[in-house]
């Protein structure tokens, strides 16, 4: 018996069609902060759940948007992000502010922040205008091979923190972490390969969140012909260590909000992976 009926897949889009219709109305500023923080709230988690009630309670609305949102696939999730941020970007100060202040007590509601949400944090600050950028080095070609060892370094710390959600991520089950973290060492090796011949790779040892900040940094200080290159080589890498060639949403996500960060535009591979939930994505 199939998984899901034609009716139930029509459904489905219906569904996905309808919240993005919703979402591409708002754009007061509660409404945006309220659209934002349930697009971050983790599927099933009650206390996050608590909190987003709490922060929007004087919202108009509010219940029924975060409604169409749990209707989004997957897919869609991200992108509509994109949108709400830009959106809110045009908004006063105070209410930008007020986001990032809610979004931290949300993210800290479960007592322990997902790694994804780290950088659902650094891509947020980046939109609304609270992060400094970085000043890029310029570089006559886009060969990564030739960075000099503090790069590699640089490259490695953030590898091995995206290797905690790619190529898939850790759940409750009894072996998934271990698996995952076999999954992810074995990516990170990939993505570190063109570096071995030359360098000294060190182990992959995830850092903690300045670590995370300082290797970012210096990641965007790379040449802007660089930074493309160095996300293909994740995608690639991630597909091929992706059970059936496909990535996982999560990994993704990271890939993604990486590509952002960077400034990089999408690997065509992974602009693929959001390609599936075009009924609900932004028009």
């Amino acid at each position: 018996m199939p998984e899901t009926t034609p009716q139930l897949r029509d459904a489905t889009r219906e569904r996905g069609r309808a919240a993005a219709d919703h979402l591409s109305r708002v754009n007061g500023a509660q409404g945006l902060q309220a659209a934002v923080l349930a697009l971050l709230v983790p599927a099933g988690s009650r206390r996050a759940g608590r909190a987003w009630q709490v922060e929007t309670q004087a919202t108009t609305g509010a219940a029924a948007l975060r409604e169409h949102i749990d209707h989004l696939p997957l897919a869609a999730r991200l992108p509509w992000l994109d949108v709400l941020l830009v959106r809110l970007r045009g908004q006063a100060l105070t209410s930008r502010q007020a986001t990032l202040e809610a979004t931290r007590r949300v993210m800290a509601a479960r007592g322990t922040v997902r790694p994804i949400d780290r950088l659902h944090w650094l891509l947020m600050r980046q939109r609304l205008g609270q992060a400094s950028a970085a000043t890029a080095h310029t570089a006559a070609q886009s060969d990564l091979s030739r960075l000099p060892p503090t790069d590699v370094l640089a490259v490695a710390r953030y590898c091995a923190f995206l290797s905690r959600m790619v190529p898939v991520e850790a759940h409750d089950d009894a072996n998934a972490p271990e698996v995952a973290a076999a999954a992810g060492a074995a990516w990170y090796a990939s993505a570190m390969a063109r570096w071995e011949p030359h360098n000294s790779i060190p182990p992959c040892a995830p850092p903690d969140s300045d670590g995370l900040v300082q290797a970012l940094q210096e990641l965007q200080a790379l040449a802007w012909m660089q930074r493309p290159v160095l996300a293909r080589d994740w995608v690639t890498a991630a597909l091929q260590h992706s059970p059936h060639g496909r990535l996982a949403d999560t990994a993704a996500d990271a890939l993604r909000l990486s590509c952002a960060l960077l400034e990089s535009p999408l690997p065509p591979e992974l602009e693929r992976h959001y390609r599936g939930a075009a009924e609900a994505l932004p028009s």
